[in-house]
C-alpha cells in the first residue's frame, strides 16, 4: 500500500478514534433514471409532456397512432354485446321444455306415445347444447375484446414513477422502434448521496448509520440522510469503499447531479 494512502488511514483512525466528525466529498444522483420506450413499434401520433414537466405514476407521457386498435375494439365489442342468438336459444329451449312436460303428462291418457317422448327429451338436449354454445361465443368474445383492449392499451405510454423529464427524445410525426427511446425520466425524491469512504471506517459505517448532507443548492441546506448501501469491495487503488445515503426530498427543491459533502460522526470500535 501506497505510504499517502497510509497516512490518511491513519488520520482517519486518529479522528475517529476522538470520536469527530468527519467530512466526505459526495454526489447527489437521482434515485432512478429511465429510459422510456415503446413495447410496440409505430408512429409517434403524440407526446404529452416535454422536458422539465413533472409527472406522476400513471400519467400519460405519450401515444402511438392507434386508429387500428381502436377499430378492432370497437368490432370486438360489438360481438361481445350480440346476445341476440343467445336469447333466441334460451327460448328454444324453453319451448322443447315446455313440450316435454305436456307429452309426460299426456303419455298415461295413450294421447302420446313414447317415442314421441324421446322426440322431445331429444329436442331438449339438443337445444341445451346449442345454448351452451352460445354462451361460450360470448365468452370467447369478452375475452377478445379484452385482448383488443390490452393492445389498445399498449399504444398509450405512461410514466412508471413520480419524477420530471430530463430529456425528450423522439418527437411526435417519428416513428418509434423497440429499441429507440421516447424520453428520460428522473426521479429526485429520495436522492442518492453517494460517497467513498476510507477502509479505515469499514465496520463503523454501516447500513442504518446517518450522515449530515451539506448541500450548496439551495444555499446552505443541510439535511439528515440514512446509510442504505456499504459496497463489500474494495477500491484497492484508493483505499476506499463506496457508501450511499438516502436523502428524502419530498418538495424537490434539491437539484440532483450536485456535488455535496457528507458528514459521518464516528467513534472508535
Amino acid at each position: 500500500m501506497k505510504p499517502v494512502v497510509i497516512a490518511i488511514m491513519l488520520s482517519v483512525f486518529a479522528t475517529a478514534a476522538n470520536g469527530e466528525e468527519l467530512t466526505f466529498d459526495c454526489l447527489a444522483e437521482p434515485t432512478q433514471r429511465i429510459q422510456i420506450g415503446s413495447p410496440v413499434t409505430g408512429l409517434l401520433a403524440s407526446v404529452a409532456v416535454g422536458r422539465g414537466d413533472q409527472v406522476m405514476p400513471g400519467d400519460l407521457l405519450a401515444r402511438l397512432d392507434s386508429a387500428v386498435e381502436e377499430a378492432n375494439v370497437a368490432m370486438a365489442k360489438a360481438q361481445a354485446e350480440a346476445v341476440e342468438a343467445s336469447e333466441a336459444q334460451r327460448t328454444r329451449l324453453a319451448l322443447a321444455e315446455a313440450s316435454l312436460e305436456r307429452s309426460r303428462k299426456l303419455v298415461k291418457s295413450g294421447s302420446v306415445t313414447q317415442s314421441k317422448i324421446e322426440e322431445d327429451e331429444a329436442t331438449v338436449e339438443i337445444a341445451k347444447r346449442d345454448l351452451d354454445t352460445e354462451i361460450r361465443r360470448l365468452r370467447l368474445a369478452e375475452l377478445e375484446l379484452g385482448r383488443q383492449q390490452a393492445l389498445l392499451a399498449r399504444q398509450s405510454i405512461l410514466s412508471p414513477i413520480k419524477g420530471f423529464v430530463a430529456e425528450q427524445t423522439l418527437r411526435a410525426g417519428e416513428f418509434v422502434r423497440q429499441d429507440s427511446p421516447i424520453m428520460t425520466l428522473v426521479q429526485t425524491d429520495p436522492l442518492n448521496i453517494e460517497a467513498y469512504v476510507p477502509v479505515a471506517l469499514w465496520g463503523r459505517i454501516t447500513t442504518n448509520s446517518r450522515g449530515t448532507v451539506l448541500l450548496e443548492h439551495p444555499a446552505g441546506t443541510r439535511r439528515e440522510a440514512q446509510v442504505t448501501v456499504v459496497d463489500r469491495v474494495f477500491d484497492a487503488a484508493s483505499g476506499t469503499f463506496g457508501v450511499r445515503l438516502e436523502l428524502p426530498n419530498p418538495d424537490n427543491q434539491i437539484p440532483a447531479g450536485q456535488r455535496c459533502q457528507v458528514l459521518f460522526d464516528v467513534t472508535a470500535p
